[in-house]
């Protein structure tokens, strides 16, 4: 499968629902996380690790992690990033 193909299969399961993001919160006030997503994948190039809502300043924080090549492009590292939902 080429990276390609992965990140576009990876797009299209990450735009479904975050189920598993916030457990504890009521179903109405989990934060859709799919664009912050998408917006981290676009701005790294990164593939798609993992999701998770935090409270930062009182407010729903989306901390998406992605796999992302370094500068150099062999060596792959591990980012974790806070979006806005």
């Amino acid at each position: 499968m080429t990276l390609i193909s992965r990140r576009r299969l990876l797009g299209a399961l990450i735009a479904l629902p975050f189920a598993f993001a916030a457990e504890s919160m009521p179903a109405q006030a989990k934060p859709d996380c799919s664009a912050a997503v998408q917006r981290v994948l676009a701005r790294t190039g990164g593939e798609y690790v993992s999701v998770s809502v935090v409270k930062g300043g009182g407010q729903d924080i989306c901390r998406v992690t992605v796999l992302a090549s370094d500068s150099s492009g062999s060596r792959r590292r591990k980012l974790t990033v806070d979006e806005r939902p």
